[in-house]
């Protein structure tokens, strides 16, 4: 903590503008249950400033960091001090979708750009010409990971544990849903999280219910489909395929879109009870505390994510070796890599359209095919384009499956 004081009053220093130097805001939510997440991401971003003043670039960057609660007030007044802040030419940061759907209006109503780190909620790049989004967004992250469902994996029956709570995880399911059944896919079970802390111990109940018994006759035998559209090495990802199918139709796969407190009691109780079926998460598995969890867990867990830092793709591995060099630990989740490109957007727009406010914000909607630690980004309007990521933990061991677009 006292490393990470003093490189933040290093890099924040206020100092007198130079030609070429430009002021950036930079909001994240250091506290409560997202605040390790969240700090990765603010990492990304000064890891960020720190590259690009060491770099022989024209532009120049100091940072103004404001940290905020959960709370409306908090965010709120966090927004307004970056919005009212003079000389900040625009502004970054946020991975909760409440927090950037709440600090968005204060930020137009200044005609301050800000392009929002992570958070997912599809009406951001709606809500005025200056809000930007960088995350791909929930409707399409169910859509594809329905994709990866069908055709990837090959899975046709599952059970849906999904969050109803007017969240994030919430629209990735309700879009998962449609998908998933659109294809022909089949749920056999859909429980719905109502409560932040429910009683789950009716899952293991309903999934016993939900299992069939065993032909005499069923052999089952391993196939493994290739995975091999993106710049790493082919990889392979087993699956299940029974020679003679069941009296009746079983779950294949649990698939759970819920916040990550509750995703992982949900492993834990799968683990303890014995039903290790493989397991489908959404974006909220890309967080600090769904890590160990995972790691735990004693079958294939597949998950969506902004982007990939187990990726062999030298611009990842440079980033990541970076990353640890300054912080002393390797990034945990995709969302460091976000904070990162949040940055290096800002400052190759200000580079290349002009140091103003208004600059940044015409020039941003010009950005194609910027190489990012996150992948190529490409603005459609006020969102980003950029591919999704399923990784996948298998025996422990953390890895890319593969990349959706």
């Amino acid at each position: 903590m006292k490393i990470f004081v003093l490189l933040l009053a290093i890099i924040c220093m206020p100092v007198p503008l130079h030609a070429g130097e430009i002021v950036l805001g930079a909001m994240f939510g250091l506290r409560g249950s997202q605040a390790p997440t969240a700090q990765e991401a603010l990492n990304g971003a000064l890891l960020a400033v720190q590259k690009i003043n060491k770099s022989k670039s024209d532009i120049k960057i100091r940072i103004e960091v404001e940290t905020s609660t959960g709370e409306t007030t908090g965010i709120l007044d966090g927004a307004n001090k970056l919005a009212q802040s003079k000389g900040i030419v625009a502004a970054t940061g946020i991975i909760d979708d409440n927090a950037a759907l709440t600090a968005g209006p204060a930020f137009q109503a200044v005609q301050l750009p800000f392009l929002c780190t992570g958070a997912q909620a599809d009406a951001l790049s709606h809500m005025g010409s200056n809000i930007f989004s960088l995350a791909v967004p929930d409707i399409k992250t169910g859509q594809l990971l329905a994709e990866f469902t069908s055709n990837t994996m090959q899975v046709s029956n599952i059970m849906l544990i999904r969050s109803d709570l007017a969240d994030s995880t919430a629209r990735q399911a309700d879009s998962y849903a449609r998908r998933f059944k659109r294809n022909g896919g089949k749920i056999m079970a859909e429980i719905r999280i109502t409560e932040l802390d429910p009683d789950l111990s009716f899952i293991s109940t309903k999934l016993q219910e939900l299992t069939p018994p065993q032909p005499t006759n069923s052999t089952v035998i391993n196939d493994t489909v290739g995975v091999n559209d993106f710049v790493d090495s082919a990889a392979g990802i087993t699956i299940q395929k029974r020679e003679t199918d069941p009296a009746k139709p079983q779950v294949e796969t649990v698939v759970i879109f819920a916040p990550a407190n509750i995703a992982a009691k949900i492993l834990g109780q799968l683990q303890q009870s014995g039903q290790t079926y493989s397991i489908l998460g959404g974006t909220s598995f890309d967080t600090v505390p769904m890590q160990q969890p995972m790691q735990d867990y004693p079958s294939t867990v597949y998950f969506a994510a902004q982007a990939a830092m187990d990726s062999e793709a030298p611009l990842v591995r440079s980033f990541v070796e970076s990353y640890k060099g300054l912080f002393g630990n390797p990034p945990r989740t995709g969302y460091a890599a976000l904070g990162f490109d949040s940055i290096m957007l800002l400052a190759a727009t200000a580079q290349n359209h002009g140091t103003t406010a208004t600059a940044v914000r015409n020039g941003l909607v010009q950005i194609k095919d910027f190489e990012g630690v996150s992948g190529k980004i490409s603005f459609q309007g006020n969102g980003a384009e950029k591919p999704l990521y399923v990784m996948q933990f298998e025996s422990g061991q953390k890895s890319m499956a593969t990349i959706l677009k």
